[in-house]
């Protein structure tokens, strides 16, 4: 206990407190002590000055006398005084006349010594007739002081010790209780685990100590208690992950910044099912492969399987979106790997199987259609060259005829009859060579004959060749062609038929009082562009790409009114190809339609700075057109 005391505040305060009040004390004592002392001293002093002095006044005429007894008498009288220690009366020579000690004298010393003149007054002039000495002793003021001492001590340690027990009481209020249940919260916090706010108010230090760890506690309990909702919550959000992820159809993997599996489902584990306890968590994903590789589980890799397994590892990490694997149960799996804000790596393993069979079914539809697309072309061409030798003798025939060149044919039905031959002849046979074009083109077997081209002189021969249709009647064909436009590395017929099939689509589908614009220029890549442009009934959105595959025509009601067998355009986009060029359409309805065909730069040939060719750009028409 008292050890508990002493290693307690209030004993450590009361080990400062004890010393300084004794200190205190003790020096207030010693200060009033002293001067009490020089106090009494004094008195003394004084007391015994005017004590010798009488004595003095006293012996003058016994002394004068030289009455020894009343010198004597004197002196008895003196020696009543408790002080008194011892007298001596001398002559003016020195003698002594009378002396008189105290019985004690022998075992207390004088401490004060007294000496006067004795005066006699002598024929009114005072004369010294001797000296008086007085001795006195100071016991009694030593043993008032002794006892003041002894009892201003008592006095004090009393008062130390009532000081140090109220000190002690009041320091084990205001600091040792408050301390004390402190000390008994936290123990019982950290051995039961249980917090109990201590019970205490004031308005001191210790009083906001107390409240802020009140307050303490009670955010501390407070963050528990939302610790714990969180990793209760967690752990729901945690079961429910982990559900939703076996549910999934995909096998899931998540490996973390060291390429250690952290989580994954039983489709993960069941990539490979007889070997499932290879992939365990905390394996890493070049470990598996390996494991996997080696026991066989993927097509292809006997004899490469470390190139193999780099190849795979070089995916995973360079996160590739599709790595497709082919396993030795005749699976296909693709693997999509994504990296989440945390540098971890979620895998999805998707069985693909179904799709790659798919696909291999397409395939195999896909070369069948190509043999059949193959034959149909085969058929197409021989069937176009077995009809076009019985109509070029038709042509020639009914040229013959319509001329007359054998004489007159007898009725004016017949010569209109062999035009009407002639001009059907004519459209078939253009029909026939526009599916033998597609048909080489589709079958592999179309050849360009490549020259240096002068488009602007193709165009002019194009724009003479429509204009002359009965179509361009009432549609004017303007040409906008620069005089110092490059030559293009082409296939003249080719280029020829590609004019002529744009421009007769323009006129065809123009209505009177429309125009029709054939305009080419050079782009910036150096690449060469040629545009017809028509205001004519314009073709649907939607259409714009249909209208580009063999045999199809824009299904609107003003197209179904003008014959066509849907080859013109496709023709053209192939034709364009051919030529490593392209075909682009641009269209409203009732605004008109723009077809630009564009020559890559590598067909594009600077033109001779020597040909100076003049060229007029002028508008060309029917002269009935308005």
């Amino acid at each position: 206990m008292n050890l508990k005391i002493r290693n307690s505040i209030c004993g450590k305060l009361l080990s400062i407190y004890i010393p300084l009040i004794s200190i205190s004390l003790l020096l207030l004592f010693t200060v009033l002590e002293s001067r009490n002392i020089h106090k009494l001293n004094s008195e003394l002093g004084t007391r015994l000055d005017k004590m010798v002095d009488i004595q003095g006044t006293a012996l003058s005429t016994p002394v004068w006398n030289y009455d020894l007894d009343s010198i004597q008498a004197i002196l008895l009288a003196l020696s009543r005084n408790p002080e008194f220690h011892s007298a001596q009366v001398y002559d003016t020579d020195g003698l002594i006349l009378a002396e008189l000690t105290s019985e004690n004298a022998l075992t207390i010393e004088a401490a004060l010594s007294r000496e006067t003149a004795i005066k006699h007054n002598s024929f009114d002039r005072l004369e010294t007739i001797g000296t008086v000495k007085v001795l006195f002793h100071d016991a009694l003021i030593s043993a008032e002081i002794r006892e003041r001492l002894i009892f201003d001590g008592l006095v004090m340690v009393v008062t130390i010790l009532v000081l140090s027990a109220l000190t002690f009481l009041g320091a084990n209020s205001y600091i040792g209780v408050p301390l004390k249940l402190l000390l008994e919260s936290i123990q019982t916090e950290k051995q039961h685990k249980n917090r109990v706010a201590v019970d205490w108010k004031s308005n001191d230090e210790l009083g906001a100590v107390v409240t802020a760890y009140n307050d303490l506690l009670q955010k501390q309990s407070a963050y528990e208690a939302a610790v714990k909702a969180s990793e209760l919550r967690a752990k729901r959000s945690e079961a429910q992950l982990t559900q939703a992820i076996e549910t999934m159809s995909e096998g899931f993997a998540l490996y973390d910044q060291e390429d250690k599996l952290v989580l994954c489902n039983s489709n993960y584990r069941n990539i490979s099912a007889k070997r499932a306890r290879i992939i365990t968590l905390g394996s890493r994903f070049e470990d598996l492969m390996r494991e996997l590789v080696y026991a066989g589980d993927f097509v292809g890799t006997e004899g490469r399987e470390e190139e193999f397994i780099r190849e795979t590892c070089v995916s995973h990490e360079s996160l590739q979106e599709r790595m497709i694997l082919h396993l030795s149960n005749g699976t296909w799996l693709q693997f999509n790997h994504r990296r989440t804000p945390a540098k971890e790596i979620v895998v999805l393993a998707t069985d693909i199987t179904p799709l790659m069979n798919q696909e291999r079914e397409i395939r195999r539809a896909k070369e069948v259609a190509d043999q059949a697309n193959t034959a149909k072309s085969q058929f197409l061409a021989n069937m176009s060259h077995e009809l076009r030798t019985p109509l070029n003798a038709i042509l020639g025939f009914s040229e013959i005829m319509k001329s007359e060149l054998m004489g007159p044919l007898g009725s004016t039905h017949y010569k209109s009859y062999c035009h009407d031959i002639h001009s059907s002849g004519t459209h078939l046979l253009d029909l026939i060579n526009d599916i033998l074009d597609l048909s080489k083109i589709e079958a592999g077997a179309f050849e360009l004959q490549d020259e240096s081209v002068d488009l602007a002189q193709t165009a002019r021969a194009a724009h003479k060749l429509v204009v002359g249709q009965s179509t361009s009647e009432f549609v004017p064909v303007t040409l906008d062609i620069p005089a110092d436009l490059p030559y293009v590395k082409a296939d003249l017929r080719a280029v020829k038929q590609i004019l002529l099939n744009l421009l007769s689509n323009a006129v065809k589908f123009t209505p009177q009082g429309g125009e029709v614009v054939l305009s080419a220029v050079e782009n910036q890549d150096d690449s060469l562009s040629v545009q017809v442009r028509d205001t004519g009934i314009g073709i649907p959105q939607h259409e714009l790409e249909r209208i580009l595959e063999p045999f199809i025509r824009a299904d609107t009601p003003m197209t179904r009114a003008f014959e066509g067998t849907g080859l013109g355009l496709p023709l053209v986009k192939s034709l364009m190809e051919q030529h490593d060029g392209t075909l682009s359409l641009d269209s409203k309805i009732n605004n008109g339609t723009t077809a630009t065909i564009t020559f890559p730069a590598i067909r594009v040939l600077k033109r001779d700075p020597a040909d100076t060719t003049p060229f007029d750009q002028t508008v060309i028409s029917n002269t009935n057109a308005p």
